[in-house]
């Protein structure tokens, strides 16, 4: 009989084995390794890639704020994005290379902007090659929308005002504001209005599909601004919000804005007021709270000169060529609406705070008496009000103003029946209530908010300029 018996493998063998054992070991680690570190520096190549596309986007979509018609903005706007692509994803970082973005910009009928960006970048392998790939694609796409613009500059002249003020106001005005936003067929919409003892439409804003506006027109009109005066600031609100409302629903940009620059308190109201004689009655136009003497003049309420036509910055009522002329006299009441005067479509502004103002101003008198008191607490009011209708039609708001003057209670309405001795009556404070500020004391967090800034003399207004340029093009991002 015989038996089998199993040999042991020789120790060469055993070690052969080993050999090959290891040798699979040693790739699945390898891999295993390699796995890991190509993953993490794909992952990093992602997410430069991913931020390099972002910038990209943003940059195109403000870069479309210069340009004189769209071709040229969509040109300004690939350039810029590829700048900052390549500025944001270096060629070679981790050792991948750099694919050239994609940027297309589209003007769509939304009144937006889309900007899209896509990037790509190959990255070799270095372990996990041992399993075959020598490299790997990833790709971004980053996208922006810019919103078009509506916007009114509105602009107080009035006497108080320095000729090197003004000056000074009409060079910010241009270049710290105007000449930051997109001129030409297709940019942005901005129009200007400046008022003193009444209110001038000087560039009327564009209400036609084709957008943009004459850069050189505003500005002209902007320099050949005249100082003198009274403030009908709410005359000055009220064609800004008429010229923005003018453009028609379907065409309107999805951002509209009024920017408005006094360097005094409202003292003018607008409306049709009876008289008990003389011609024509009523009579129609800007009624002053003041005098062309002295705040406190005694004849009050039969002084001359303090009825100013209503389409003009500084003429008094029935001259068409100068500031005097005409007497008006024997007001007996004030109305109990303006602003509607010169254009019925509109709708009547009221000279009573507006509902639910929670610092209401009351009128002496029902209705109301020709008092300096009442004309100058309507003037207060109907600007007031008219901010308010527009922020609740999502017009935005913002507001500069000018000298320490603003900070003080008017002497000459301080006293007597005006009361004016709380801080709300500080011009400073309604500016702020235009704005809708969040320090605002009527602050209504269901409208839009706005930003109030502050000169205390001309040197600053390029500041205030600029910074309320920048946060209304942040807005369009």
């Amino acid at each position: 009989m015989h038996r089998s018996y199993l040999r042991p493998a020789s120790p060469r063998r055993q070690r052969g084995q080993v050999l090959i054992l290891v040798g699979f070991s040693l790739i699945v680690l390898i891999g295993a390794v390699g796995l890991a570190i190509d993953s993490g520096r794909a992952y990093g190549v992602k997410a430069r890639l991913n931020a390099a596309v972002d910038a990209a986007a943003i940059a195109g979509a403000r870069a479309l704020a210069t340009g004189v018609d769209d071709a040229t903005r969509i040109a300004n706007a690939q350039a810029a994005a590829v700048r900052f692509y390549n500025l944001n994803y270096p060629e070679g970082f981790l050792g991948s290379t750099r694919g050239a973005p994609s940027t297309t910009a589209v003007h769509e009928s939304t009144g937006h902007w889309r900007i899209t960006v896509s990037g790509s970048a190959d990255m070799p392998t270095t372990f996990i090659r041992v399993l075959g790939p020598a490299g790997t694609g990833v790709a971004a796409m980053g996208e922006a929308i810019r919103r078009d613009l509506d916007v009114m500059l509105v602009m107080d002249t009035s006497g108080s005002l320095s000729s090197s003020d003004l000056a000074t106001l009409k060079s910010a005005a241009i270049n710290d504001f105007v000449n930051k936003f997109s001129a030409g067929a297709g940019g942005d919409r901005v129009g200007l209005v400046s008022f003193s003892s009444g209110a001038v439409i000087d560039a009327a804003i564009n209400k036609t599909t084709t957008r943009g506006f004459n850069r050189t027109q505003v500005n002209n009109a902007i320099n050949a601004l005249p100082r003198g005066g009274a403030t009908a600031s709410a005359e000055g609100m009220r064609k800004a919000v008429s010229e923005l409302d003018g453009v028609p629903a379907d065409t309107r940009s999805s951002l509209r804005v009024v920017l408005f620059f006094s360097d005094g308190a409202p003292n003018v109201v607008n409306g049709a007021f009876p008289r008990s004689g003389g011609s024509p009655n009523p009579i129609t136009g800007n009624l002053y709270s003041e005098t062309s003497g002295s705040g406190n003049d005694a004849n009050y309420p039969n002084s001359a000169y303090r009825m100013f036509r209503e389409d003009r910055r500084n003429l008094s009522w029935g001259s068409n060529f100068d500031d005097g002329g005409y007497t008006v006299n024997n007001i007996t009441r004030l109305p109990t609406t303006g602003g509607s005067v010169t254009v019925p479509s509109e709708p009547a502004v009221s000279l009573a705070s507006y509902t639910g103002h929670p610092f209401p101003r009351t009128l002496s008198g029902s209705p109301p008496t020709d008092t300096r008191c009442n004309v100058n607490r309507a003037a207060r009011n109907m600007v007031e009000n008219i901010a308010n209708i527009a922020r609740g039609q999502e017009i935005r708001i913002y507001t500069i103003g000018l000298g320490d003057a603003l900070n003080d209670l008017e002497p000459s309405f301080s006293g007597g029946n005006c009361g004016y001795t709380s801080a709300r009556e500080r011009g400073s404070n309604i500016l702020k209530r235009l704005a809708n500020t969040a320090d605002a004391d009527t602050r209504n967090a269901a409208q839009p908010q706005g930003l109030y800034c502050f000169a205390r003399n001309a040197s600053e207004l390029g500041r205030c300029f600029s910074t309320i340029a920048s946060e209304i093009l942040r807005l369009t991002l």
